[in-house]
């Protein structure tokens, strides 16, 4: 990979975490039924309530299913290819890491804007979409524009509930929600309905196997810039939410982004979740040996407990930072690498 390319993944990882403040491993839990294709008989015109970009509550009508949706959001476009609407997207950016497997073909044959990650007004304004979903520091006048400036001009918004930096996220607030707002805006009502209740009970099976836990186990979720510095997700940030759901508690109580090493130090957690990235191919996650070798070779933190021990969970930033359909597999990774025990 070219370095000019490695420098943009770089910058995009601190400039994310500076907005809002914070190699997956199989789990062997039972398989659940593919969602149903059954389309529900929704009625346009149809009235959904999302967000701005000062996270206020705004609402917009559709007149019917939108055919065209620019995503600037990668978390949110695996939930479209999830949800068999890959003919809707016009064009997306690219992932932030190594899409699920599932997905990857699919991914891969989507049209990636001209800007990776973030790209401007007028590329967007050519592309005439319908519909634009992403981040909410996205739709500011000086990046993609404002949310009333694209409704005047009769194009949907749709901001990802997991990028709001006011509120503290659950998997009901943000995972459910964004899924039923898909499944009404698109008329696939019955699949998205079976797809959230098969979701339910995957976290209902792992619930059940860490609720008589006499100890909950302490976490701290642990980012590295590669430069002296670090951030701390805090419960601003979904993967708090998994993290008690998994049986775990979460240390970081207040936001700790580009920190240096003496913060880190203030806490001993029972285990730490590394949030990773490769930075030598930005098409691959790290494997968890190399993610463990990685966190043990920063100096400045080999005196934690955890790393001494290498009792650390390897999560690539895309899935922490996913806000969708990789909630639940994180929720089944964390709880079965805290617990093992009880997942034979």
């Amino acid at each position: 990979m070219k370095r000019s390319k490695l420098t943009i993944i770089f910058l995009l990882f601190i400039f994310l975490l500076s907005l809002a403040g914070c190699g997956q491993q199989t789990v062997s839990l039972p398989t659940l039924p593919q969602p149903s294709n059954t389309q529900s008989t929704m009625a346009y015109p149809l009235t959904i309530t999302n967000y701005d970009q000062q996270e206020n509550l705004v609402s917009y009508t559709y007149q019917k299913a939108p055919e065209r949706v620019v995503v600037t959001h990668p978390g949110a476009t695996e939930l479209l290819l999830e949800l068999g609407l890959k003919d809707r997207i016009l064009s997306t950016v690219a992932p932030y890491g190594a899409p699920l497997d599932r997905l990857a073909d699919q991914y891969a044959k989507l049209t990636i804007t001209k800007a990776l990650y973030d790209p401007s007004q007028e590329e967007l304004l050519e592309m005439q979409p319908h519909m634009i979903m992403g981040w909410s520091h996205q739709f500011s006048s000086h990046a993609i524009g404002e949310v009333k400036t694209w409704q005047e001009r009769g194009v949907a918004t749709y901001i990802m509930p997991s990028t709001l930096t006011k509120t503290n996220p659950t998997l009901e607030t943000v995972v459910y929600a964004s899924i039923s707002d898909l499944g009404k805006i698109f008329n696939i009502q019955s699949k998205t309905d079976t797809y959230i209740q098969h979701a339910k009970d995957r976290v209902s099976y792992v619930e059940k196997k860490v609720k008589d836990v006499p100890q909950k186990k302490t976490v701290l979720v642990l980012q590295d810039h590669y430069n002296g510095t670090f951030s701390l997700y805090d419960s601003h940030y979904l993967i708090s939410h998994l993290i008690d759901i998994a049986g775990g508690k979460n240390l970081c109580e207040n936001p700790a982004s580009f920190v240096g090493a003496e913060k880190v130090l203030a806490f001993d957690p029972d285990v730490i979740i590394f949030v990773t990235s490769n930075l030598n191919d930005s098409t691959k996650d790290l494997t968890d040996k190399e993610a463990i070798d990685n966190l043990q070779a920063i100096k400045e933190l080999q005196s934690m407990r955890a790393i001494r021990k290498g009792d650390i969970i390897n999560l690539p930033f895309f899935t922490v930072n996913n806000g969708g359909i990789r909630a639940i597999d994180g929720i089944e990774t964390i709880a079965k690498s805290l617990y093992p025990e009880r997942f034979k």
